[in-house]
């Protein structure tokens, strides 16, 4: 509208344009302002230290479609969320309210300025929640735990489906193996005579875990296969809903067994 406008006398149909344009733009404003703020009220923060992803209610149906892992938020899980809630109510209440204000006025740069600082800070609020939600649909801080004990001939095996754990193999920089789980993306793939022997079954993954070789399991944890491990198994990272455990010990782990924590109680059988 700025091209159209500056040089539009005031009156002009490309000037009413302009300001119902901007009114509208106020009322979405409004609206987005109250429901943030009505979510923002009826959420409460967190317990300090709890897992984002105890407080979600898990859909895992949806998570082929994109963002469908918002569908898990709950309004517990909402506390987390608080910062980036407010910032997007006060961005968009302030944007377009004077966006409004200073085309009434026929200031058009400060208008279209006030606009583009609103986008400016609400996309800074999306990334802040993107941030937070991140240990759910990404695995980098426990591929990260991996890499600071990784040590060639290691190896890593993703309990469950690889797109689920993917970022293991991403961040990380090595070949991971798959136990039990020859579907989606992998088993096209896997119908080939060269394709890499990277699939485990319970026989061979229960060897692998009993050998000499260090093995780091990437696995949720209400998918722990406790019938494949043998005691002590020791944790060396969780988040997110995930954990890595492995067969050896690190300077920083304990034995399942012999700790306290937030892991299932059938770890500790």
């Amino acid at each position: 509208w700025s091209t159209t406008q500056m040089p539009s006398p005031v009156g002009s149909p490309e000037r009413r344009a302009g300001l119902i344009s901007a009114t509208a733009l106020l009322g979405i404003g409004v609206v987005v302002a109250i429901v943030g703020f009505a979510l923002l009220s009826f959420s409460k923060p967190p317990t300090p230290g709890t897992d984002l992803s105890d407080l979600l209610k898990k859909h895992p149906q949806d998570y082929a479609l994109s963002m469908g892992h918002f569908l898990d938020l709950t309004p517990q899980a909402l506390g987390a969320f608080r910062a980036p809630l407010l910032g997007t109510g006060i961005a968009f209440l302030l944007g377009t309210g004077l966006s409004w204000f200073w085309r009434r006025r026929g200031k058009l740069f400060a208008a279209n300025l006030a606009l583009a600082a609103m986008m400016v800070g609400f996309l800074y609020c999306a990334h802040l929640g993107l941030m937070i939600f991140s240990p759910v649909i990404s695995s980098k801080g426990l591929a990260e735990a991996i890499s600071r004990e990784y040590r060639p001939g290691d190896v890593i095996v993703i309990n469950g489906e690889y797109e689920a754990g993917s970022s293991i193999n991403f961040y990380t920089g090595v070949q991971v193996r798959i136990l039990n789980h020859v579907t989606a993306n992998l088993w096209y793939g896997s119908l080939f005579p060269d394709a890499p022997n990277i699939f485990e079954n319970d026989e061979s993954f229960r060897d692998l875990w009993n050998s000499p070789t260090r093995v780091f399991l990437w696995t949720q944890t209400n998918d722990i296969p406790t019938r494949l491990l043998r005691n002590p198994m020791y944790s060396i990272a969780q988040r997110g809903g995930k954990l890595i455990l492995s067969n050896q010990p690190s300077l920083s782990s304990q034995p399942l067994s012999e700790r306290s924590s937030p892991i299932p109680q059938r770890l500790h059988q």
